[in-house]
């Protein structure tokens, strides 16, 4: 018994032989290292199933398990290496130990995992190099806690030497090579269908691949060119919910869209309203108080008239529920829609000049064998064939195994879709990788 007790004392205070210490200080950092790598994917499992499931007391609780299980395996790895750390000769020594352990190789694996391109790989999510990186940092800090100086730079040298190995090792799945390929796959595109072109007088919607070179949607560069929406809206308020606005404005409607309006009041009495959206009138008709409104790319007369000849809304126009309280306008060039909130009918112009569609351009590549089937398209010399399709005209030509699709709407000149259509080519690689961001990133 004295002779045990007196072994047992010797180990911890380090009497023992050089070879029994080196293999207490391999065991030890293996042991850790071990821990770090099998305990903190588990652990951070534990966690998350426990906020999952429970909330934050059972996160609280899972996250107080994690930690004790972590702590109490260091407790036993340094109570049976006890003899190759400096704290491993009393119980209080051996807990300060497994405490610096966990905090410091935690908060050193938490610095690495922020710095990590592949964070999902140290939750044991890449393979095997992936768990070995767990371990690293805590082995780091059981190394710096050895005995002797000698032990204390071999056993950081070990860490040091498999964390170079572990870094070099690959993770069992191809890193994406920072090529074109690699970067079209990443962005989704397939490079036989990326034609581009300048329109002069035109800008792309994206500009990837520059201010004026582009492809997909067209709109002219100066916003003047572009035609307004024209539309009126008719809507039949309670005149009950009417409240008297000031200056001069007459009664007003909370919720419409002339409500915050600015008014003038005209000749024969009519109050003009306008906002820096829509336009128009307020006319009281019985127990209503009807709101009629345009954008303003509708005429202020064309406005006031519909305001002056508007009528109560028939079946056979087709809108409403019965009983519902609608007006509307017979307007020539315009078409009679349902308003749904607030209930009402909308007047919208028939021109097909008179939307931003009329002046768009789309550019436009397929592989299909006739891109105008089940139309015909008339050839146009220069290998281009003329397409007509409801409100959009342009040109198709074919490039190789490809259509490319110049299409414009109404307000497009014909011969800037033509000159568009000759001038589309290719995207150059050095275009394409100017316009994608590496694979990596």
């Amino acid at each position: 018994m004295a002779l045990w007790t007196g072994r047992r004392n010797a180990v911890r205070m380090g009497e023992v032989d050089g070879g029994e210490r080196a293999a207490l200080v391999v065991g030890q950092l293996a042991a850790v290292w071990a821990i770090g790598a099998a305990g903190l994917p588990v652990a951070a499992g534990l966690v998350f199933l426990a906020a999952y499931s429970g909330g934050t007391g059972a996160l609280a609780v899972g996250v107080l398990v994690a930690l004790a299980a972590i702590g109490g395996l260091l407790w036993l790895t340094v109570k049976g290496t006890a003899a190759a750390s400096v704290l491993g000769a009393t119980t209080a020594g051996q807990v300060v130990w497994a405490l610096l352990v966990a905090v410091a190789g935690g908060v050193l694996w938490g610095l690495w995992w922020s710095m990590s391109d592949n964070p999902e790989g140290m939750l044991g999510k890449g393979g095997a190099p992936g768990l070995l990186v767990n371990g690293l940092p805590f082995a780091a800090v059981a190394g710096v806690l050895l005995r002797g100086w000698p032990a204390r730079l071999a056993g950081t040298g070990v860490v040091a030497v498999a964390a170079v190995l572990t870094a070099v090792t690959p993770t069992g799945r191809p890193a994406a090579p920072d090529d074109l390929s690699a970067r079209l796959d990443r962005a989704r595109l397939d490079r036989e269908l990326l034609y581009v072109v300048s329109i002069p007088g035109y800008r792309p919607s994206s500009d990837m691949f520059g201010d004026d070179l582009g492809t997909g949607t067209f709109m002219p560069v100066d916003p003047l060119a572009i035609p307004g929406l024209r539309w009126i809206t008719i809507i039949a308020f309670d005149r009950a919910t009417a409240v008297q606005q000031s200056g001069g404005c007459g009664e007003g409607v909370p919720g419409s869209v002339l409500e915050t309006a600015a008014c003038t009041t005209e000749p024969d009495g009519w109050v003009y309203r306008r906002t820096g959206v829509e336009h128009g009138y307020q006319v009281v008709v019985g127990a209503h108080l009807v709101v009629v409104s345009g954008t303003q790319a509708v005429p202020r007369e064309v406005v006031r008239g519909v305001a002056g000849t508007m009528r109560r809304a028939r079946p056979e126009d087709g809108f409403g529920a019965p009983g519902q309280v609608l007006f509307t306008a017979d307007v020539p060039g315009y078409g009679m829609y349902g308003h749904d909130a607030p209930p009402g009918i909308m007047l919208q112009s028939r021109d097909p000049h008179a939307t931003p569609e009329s002046v768009r351009i789309e550019v436009l590549v397929d592989r299909f064998d006739d891109p105008c089937a089940p139309a015909t398209c008339p050839e146009d010399g220069d290998g281009l064939r003329y397409h007509e399709i409801q409100d959009l005209h342009g040109y198709v030509i074919r490039r190789g195994a490809v259509n490319v699709s110049v299409l414009g709407g109404v307000g497009v000149d014909r011969a800037v879709l033509r000159r568009a259509a000759l001038d589309a080519r290719p995207v150059t690689e050095e275009e394409l990788l100017r316009a994608l961001p590496p694979a990596s990133k």
